[in-house]
């Protein structure tokens, strides 16, 4: 079966999962959407009525909802939500034309972009179901050898116990180029997290090739008692491409934390991580052990701050390495605003380029709404890759820089127009490119406009 297929199959079975009696009013997008975050970054109600079903709390003073994700989390710390996150599922569809300059220096290329988005929330007692869809095809004139297609799928399940939460997360991108500053795959700084957290990235700028990246994760808690909790948590990632000259990569990684909670905004914790990456060809594996201190602060519905750092051995054939490893992340949110900004360090899988990098990934975003109509965003990131131990004759390292603006505006009850702005470039140390083919290092800069049309309708920010 294709992968398209998987892909639209898997679309299909979530989306008749959900309640479908009535129709949403809300769910947030702006143009050609990234997938939402993990299921403590959904909006705070307000903006519009997102119910689909009654609730006897909807005439009651609505109730906080603080996140309850550990320092030992395969996601980060959230901010959770001031008053109910009801069940909502928003499709829309949209017609994007932009310029592109830099797929080859000096000129200039039109691109159109054709494609859907699907975001959707289904809430119950004890469990929570939420993620996003977003695909397009991508026309490129006049070189239509560029012409692409990508698929991107979020999924997070979270189901609560008593004493236990029990959380899964899967993460699928199908694109022709990287999901870091790749101005076709539509990635997201969530999936680069989790792509971190298995070892395995995509944050390599290289020639085009069809590449699958998918990352799946799984995590246990089990609260000891009000202010202990104990973390088990494991994840599986692959970047397979379709090209020959890149290197597939392949890992698993295991995780068990302690959290410890020194007030209702405080927290403590202390992890083991562990992981293995196995390469395409006869590359030995890279092995990596961690142990991390962790601390984190949460204020529901306005600051997540979380910071782990710790020594990481790194073991891959007869080399041993003694490094360090830091996840960081932190989220403050207004009644109009939400700043985030993320920053890791450690050792992964090389992008296709390296078998296995020393990485250092920092990306932040501005999310602002001007009026009831008007909202605007800002974002950008740095990736830096270099070999564990330098290799005569091959590219030291690359830098990898990407940026993006857009304002939006509503359009009646089902349209949405805005307009958006993307840079990325790439830059590489002396020597030759370890693989078939490296990304270009001239700059590369996409303006455009885009209309999405929301069957079910719109509601002002």
């Amino acid at each position: 079966m294709k992968p398209r297929q998987i892909v639209c199959g898997c679309v299909a079975v979530l989306a008749l999962s959900l309640p479908g009696a009535q129709l949403p009013t809300h769910a947030q997008a702006t143009g050609p959407l990234n997938p939402i975050g993990p299921i403590r970054q959904l909006p705070v109600p307000g903006a519009r009525d997102m119910s689909l079903e009654p609730s006897p709390l909807d005439s009651a003073q609505p109730q906080a909802q603080g996140d309850t994700h550990t320092l030992s989390s395969i996601e980060m710390l959230g901010v959770g939500s001031l008053g109910l996150v009801r069940s909502f599922l928003d499709p829309s569809f949209y017609f994007s034309q932009s310029a592109d300059t830099g797929i080859f220096p000096g000129t200039t290329n039109s691109v159109t972009s054709l494609g859907m988005n699907l975001t959707f929330n289904r809430n119950e007692e004890r469990s929570r179901l939420t993620g996003s869809y977003s695909g397009a095809h991508v026309f490129d004139s006049p070189d239509s050898v560029y012409d692409t297609t990508y698929h991107n799928l979020s999924v997070s399940q979270e189901i609560h116990w008593a004493r236990w939460v029990l959380r899964l997360h899967d993460d699928l991108v199908i694109s022709s180029e990287a999901s870091f500053g790749g101005l076709d795959s539509g990635g997201t700084s969530t999936q680069l997290a989790q792509q971190s957290s298995a070892n395995i990235n995509d944050t390599i700028l290289t020639q085009r090739s069809r590449r699958l990246n998918d990352t799946t994760a799984g995590e246990v808690d089990y609260f000891l008692s009000r202010r202990s909790t104990v973390t088990f948590a494991g994840n599986y990632a692959a970047l397979h491409f379709s090209n020959s000259g890149f290197i597939n990569s392949n890992g698993i990684t295991g995780r068990v934390g302690y959290d410890y909670a020194l007030d209702p905004r405080d927290s403590v914790g202390l992890l083991y991580n562990y992981s293995h990456v196995t390469f395409s060809g006869s590359l030995p594996a890279l092995q990596t052990d961690a142990i991390q201190l962790a601390y984190g602060r949460k204020i529901t519905g306005r600051l997540a701050f979380q910071l782990s750092a710790g020594p990481q051995l790194l073991r891959s054939s007869s080399l041993r390495i003694v490094n360090w490893t830091l996840s960081s992340g932190a989220t403050y949110q207004t009644r109009r605003a939400q700043y985030s900004i993320s920053y890791m360090h450690g050792i992964s899988a090389g992008s296709g380029i390296y078998a296995g990098s020393q990485n250092d990934t920092v990306s932040g975003m501005v999310r602002y709404a001007l009026t009831r109509l008007w909202a605007t965003s800002f974002g950008g990131g740095y990736a830096f890759n270099q070999p564990p131990t330098p290799v005569a004759t091959v590219n030291s390292s690359f830098g990898t820089w990407y940026g993006t603006a857009s304002a939006s505006r509503n359009i009646g009850r089902h349209l949405q127009f805005s307009m958006n702005y993307r840079y990325q470039q790439q830059a590489a140390g002396a020597g030759t490119c370890p693989a078939a083919t490296c990304g270009p290092t001239q700059s590369r800069q996409v303006l455009g406009g885009t209309f999405s049309w929301h069957p079910w309708p719109l509601a002002a920010q």
